[in-house]
């Protein structure tokens, strides 16, 4: 059995190690990590999942803001999971428990870089359509879930990173 609890600064040499194993170490040249370079992930909306003490799962977001209004959302990623773990539950559980927290806190709309398929089940759904991009991305792995099904006709525009956190 595991659960889901937030990360904690002692975690963080152990969720690197994770997310070395899920995606590699060149992970950082991906180009959803250019809006996380100087700027922190959102405290309250980084998870972890422990089994036994050990990190099997996690999850950050991160600000971002879009369009000329620099309306603000979170940037949803990197989701990890332990890769001999796969196909378990972990990821949904972290994706679930996290996307109705950002709701709680009153976050509107969530976006990220990944495959459409694992995460429609998220109700996420391509973000292109609805007038939304990321410099360098594909436009097929950007994606987006309103928390607010209002925040649609308020955003859309380029992903902008947000200030560096000091």
């Amino acid at each position: 059995m595991f659960e889901i609890t937030h990360a904690i600064p002692e975690d963080a040499l152990a969720i690197e190690a994770l997310l070395d194993a899920a995606f590699g170490i060149d992970r950082k040249s991906k180009t959803s990590y250019r809006f996380r370079e100087g700027v922190g992930p959102v405290a309250d909306l980084s998870y972890v999942i422990r089994e036994h003490g050990r990190i099997i799962g996690s999850v950050s977001y991160w600000p971002i803001l879009i369009g000329e209004t620099d309306f603000p959302a979170l940037l949803l990623g990197p989701l990890a999971v332990d890769p001999l773990r796969k196909n378990e539950g972990i990821g949904r559980a972290l994706v679930f428990a996290t996307l109705e927290r950002a709701a709680d806190l009153g976050h509107r709309l969530v976006l990220l870089v990944g495959d459409p398929a694992y995460y429609s089940r998220f109700g996420f759904s391509p973000a292109a359509p609805a007038g939304f991009q990321m410099p360098g991305e594909d436009p097929a792995r950007l994606q987006l879930r309103a928390l607010d099904a209002r925040v649609l006709n308020e955003a859309s525009g380029t992903i902008k990173r947000a200030p560096q956190s000091h």
